[in-house]
C-alpha cells in the first residue's frame, strides 16, 4: 500500500521540534537527506519494512543473483513458469549444508525447470543464492520475496510521500531529529538529545518486530 504521510510534514515536524522553523541552522535539503537515510536504515534493520514480491527469471545453472535493489532476500514461495504467469509449485528454502550432505553432487545434477530447494544465507553471500535442481538453458520465473532499498524522497513539496509505511513516521521524525542535534554534538547537551532520539528510534523498531512476531501465524502438522 503506498504510503499517504507528505515528507513535508515530517521535515517541518523536525523543524518544530529543533525550534528552527525558518529552516536557518538545519535547512530543508539537509533534514531531506536524513529522512532518505532514516528509511534506508529502516528497511536494512527491519526484515520487512519495505518488502516487494516479484516474478524473478532465473538463469541457466544453480547459481543466481538476487536484484540489484535488494537489501536480503526473505522468501521463494512458489514456480511460475517460463513466462513468469503460471503459479506452479511450492519451493522449499533449506541450508545449502542440509543438501550437500545428502547430495554432494547436486550443483552438477541434470537440469530441471521446476524449482524444489532454494538456498540463501545473507551472512554467507547477501547477493547470491541458489536453486536446486539446475536451470536448464531456458530457465523458468520463480516468485520473490525481498527487502528492498526504499526509493529516494525527491523533495520535500507538499504532495510528495515518504515511501516506506505510514506508521513509520514517527520513527523517521526521531531518526531526522537524531542526525539534526548530532550536527551539532560537540554540544554536550545536543550530543545526549541526538542519543535520546535514536533511543527512541531504536525502541520503535524493535516494538514493532516484537509485535510481528507475537502475530506470526504458528505452524502445526495437520
Amino acid at each position: 500500500m503506498a504510503a499517504s504521510t507528505d515528507a513535508k510534514t515530517i521535515i517541518d515536524n523536525a523543524s518544530l521540534a529543533l525550534g528552527d522553523v525558518a529552516a536557518v541552522h538545519w535547512n530543508a535539503a539537509e533534514l531531506l537527506a536524513w529522512l532518505n537515510a532514516g528509511q534506508l536504515e529502516l528497511a536494512t534493520l527491519v526484515p520487512n519494512a519495505n518488502t516487494v514480491t516479484v516474478a524473478k527469471q532465473l538463469v541457466a545453472g544453480s547459481k543466481q543473483t538476487a536484484p540489484s535493489d535488494a537489501i536480503r532476500l526473505i522468501g521463494f514461495t512458489r514456480n511460475l513458469g517460463v513466462t513468469g504467469l503460471v503459479p506452479g509449485k511450492a519451493i522449499r528454502q533449506i541450508e545449502r549444508k542440509l543438501l550437500e550432505r545428502y547430495s554432494p553432487n547436486w550443483s552438477t545434477e541434470p537440469a530441471a525447470a521446476i524449482v524444489i530447494h532454494a538456498m540463501y544465507d545473507a551472512e554467507d553471500n547477501n547477493a547470491v543464492f541458489y536453486v536446486y535442481p539446475p536451470q536448464p538453458m531456458v530457465p523458468q520465473y520463480i516468485e520473490l520475496i525481498y527487502a528492498q532499498i526504499p526509493a529516494i524522497i525527491a523533495n520535500a513539496t507538499a504532495g510528495t510521500k515518504i515511501t516506506v509505511a505510514d506508521f513509520y513516521q514517527n520513527a523517521l521524525l526521531d531518526y531526522v531529529l537524531y542526525r539534526a542535534f548530532g550536527k551539532d554534538a560537540d554540544s554536550a547537551n545536543q550530543a545526549v538529545r541526538s542519543q535520546e532520539h535514536y533511543k527512541m528510534f531504536s525502541s520503535a523498531i524493535v516494538s514493532k518486530m516484537a509485535a510481528d512476531s507475537a502475530t506470526k501465524p504458528k505452524s502445526t502438522m495437520p
